[in-house]
């Protein structure tokens, strides 16, 4: 069943999306954008998702598949509309979508994307599949919140003189926690954007050109197959040095974390600097914190600091290692004693909302449209615009004539009916391209700015409605 997914991409819409070429007015030419309406964010993952759904080829098949189903809930498909797709435009959907490059820092409410209609009278697709271009939220909000995660890293490590190995600090465990592939694809290769410590192995595939690692680790699955707890710590040392490798985690908290810092720790230190490789402790139940800590002193009484580490993975999340960061820098403990492994505290907290992503109208029915709403926030900005930069680099958006080429858009798709669609793939050397342009940003531009013609577009359409404030 997973597998039909994409089988017929009619199906990939919101049920209401059926009525709406009968309950408008006409659906002769139509445009819409996309925001981040709440918050500022790195665009990651929109360019993949509208060229791997565009690509697909409509067939006649599937729209009388796609009838059957309307049928089931008591609605009737837009037949009519789409069999013109299959026999006007060869199956393929007669588009132009445009967004800014992916890696982009979009302020919060801009439009980062805009689509409209290639041919007359398809207006009604534009928005069709509103659902699923709206789902790249979720891979934006991850290299938004990767891109703030390397930029603390690298704050504190000017802070503190500490060398590149600094940045290793950030681990992800967040494999095992995800509600799917396909969110594991897009957190994991969102994570490799900025971060290098990684136990999502499948983003090797994916992502080849990343500067991503992981070492060997015990799990408590290995330490419970010992009768003897302290022999498995000495075979995982000696096993590391003779693998040729020369890390090596080892979770302490099997049976009791403490007696392994007290009684342990001293003479696992002497045997890792024996054989020349680094222990990193986990601590992973209790006061993780405070056994980290614990960990450091008796490391430092046993002068063992240059082969002994710690890496915390329970309950791991951005906002909590900052918090942990601000308590070892109190006790004078260095940050580059202590990593953090990061697993669904990565992503867990993110939904559409946590960015405010949503596809409104900004032509139709021959005018430029927009939606006011009850809250400044959820208001959109009318008719077609272009994205520029200012002499300080501030994105503006823009009024325009026709959707064009030259400002801060690219088109990833386009089809006007005539041969086949034009679309930009997206893979490892695109993937390499947007790390290398999010490196580049700045945070400075919280809010997007609107020209002069776009806010009297504004204050016209509020005059004519009589929207109050």
């Amino acid at each position: 069943m997973m597998n039909q997914l994409y089988g017929n991409i009619l199906l990939l819409t919101d049920s209401y999306n059926l009525s709406h070429t009968r309950l408008k007015i006409n659906t002769d030419w139509e445009v819409s954008h996309i925001y981040n309406r709440k918050a500022g964010m790195i665009l990651y993952g929109f360019r993949e998702i509208v060229t791997h759904l565009l690509s697909h080829r409509i067939t006649k098949a599937h729209v009388e598949e796609a009838g059957k189903c309307a049928k089931m809930q008591g609605l009737t498909f837009p037949t009519e509309l789409f069999m013109r797709v299959v026999d006007e435009c060869d199956g393929y959907v007669p588009l132009e979508v445009q967004s800014l490059p992916e890696g982009s820092w979009c302020p919060a409410g801009t439009p980062f994307a805009q689509i409209r209609n290639t041919k007359e009278g398809f207006g009604e697709l534009v928005t069709w599949w509103e659902g699923v271009l709206l789902h790249a939220y979720f891979p934006s909000a991850c290299a938004t919140e990767a891109f703030h995660m390397r930029r603390y890293l690298e704050r504190k490590q000017q802070e503190h003189g500490y060398d590149d190995a600094f940045l290793w600090r950030f681990h992800s465990f967040g494999f095992r926690g995800h509600r799917s592939m396909e969110d594991a694809y897009w957190a994991g290769t969102a994570w490799n954007l900025s971060l290098q410590g990684t136990d999502d192995f499948h983003t090797t595939k994916h992502t080849p050109y990343a500067a991503i690692g992981s070492i060997a680790a015990l799990a408590h699955k290995v330490t419970q197959q010992y009768d003897d707890e302290l022999a498995c710590f000495r075979h995982a040392i000696v096993s590391t040095a003779q693998a040729g490798e020369r890390i090596v985690a080892l979770v302490i908290d099997t049976y009791d974390a403490y007696r392994v810092i007290n009684e342990y720790l001293p003479q696992l230190g002497q045997l890792a600097r024996e054989h020349g490789v680094r222990i990193v402790m986990r601590p992973d139940s209790g006061n993780v914190l405070e056994q980290a800590i614990a960990i450091y002193r008796v490391a430092e009484a046993g002068g063992l600091l240059d082969w002994v580490g710690v890496i915390i993975g329970e309950g791991m999340s951005f906002e909590q290692a900052k918090r942990y960061d601000a308590k070892l820098e109190a006790e004078q403990i260095p940050l580059t004693f202590v990593a953090y492994g990061i697993g669904s505290g990565y992503y867990s907290h993110i939904e559409r909302d946590t960015l405010g992503w949503a596809m409104k109208t900004a032509y139709s029915n021959g005018k430029d449209r927009m939606k006011f709403s009850m809250e400044p926030l959820k208001r959109s900005i009318p008719g077609i615009v272009d994205l520029e930069r200012d002499e300080a680099g501030e994105l503006i958006v823009q009024a325009a004539e026709a959707m064009a080429e030259g400002g801060c858009y690219e088109t990833i798709y386009a089809f006007d009916g005539v041969g086949e669609p034009v679309l930009l793939p997206a893979g490892p050397e695109q993937w390499m391209a947007t790390r290398e342009r999010m490196r580049e940003q700045t945070t400075a531009q919280s809010h997007i700015r609107l020209a002069p013609a776009i806010q009297r577009k504004i204050a016209d359409i509020s005059k004519q409605y009589d929207v109050q404030g």
